[in-house]
């Protein structure tokens, strides 16, 4: 049996594995830290049912282009109940263009809910809040 702190840092470890994952093109990787029936809501992109289906956005989103792209995952308010638990952070997604200036830039929040199955934490539901799409600002 784990701690609480020692669930949390789980989890917050997975945060950091879908991140590092999906910049990385690793998308088998990525779609496993899902639940076989877990449910992916991307606003107005996707509702994805399913690991495969999810594993099937995430290709036909990015492709086999992995370019500099950076997600960045921050303030997670962790919430662990038994094997079921919730989480909420921030997001900030950057991606370098040819000329060296950050594009398509987005700021929002993930809203999940997890459950551990076999002793690792899987995605049962991730919400992908989309606050701000778009050019941030950044290369002013």
């Amino acid at each position: 049996m784990t701690s609480i702190l020692e669930d949390k840092e789980a989890i917050r470890d997975l945060l950091s594995a879908y991140c590092f994952h999906v910049d990385d093109g690793e998308y088998d990787e990525w779609a496993a830290l899902f639940a076989e029936d877990a449910t992916l809501e991307a606003g107005a992109l996707a509702t994805c049912q399913g690991r495969a289906e999810i594993k099937a956005f995430i290709v036909a989103a990015v492709g086999g282009d992995v370019p500099a792209r950076k997600h960045c995952t921050m303030n997670a308010m962790i919430q662990v109940n038994g094997d079921k638990a919730t989480a909420n952070s921030y997001i900030i997604v950057v991606r370098a263009d040819d000329k060296g200036g950050i594009v398509n830039s987005l700021a929002g929040r993930y809203q999940d809910e997890l459950v551990r199955q076999g002793g690792d934490w899987k995605f049962q539901k991730r919400i992908i809040c989309m606050d701000i799409l778009g050019d941030l600002g950044l290369n002013d």
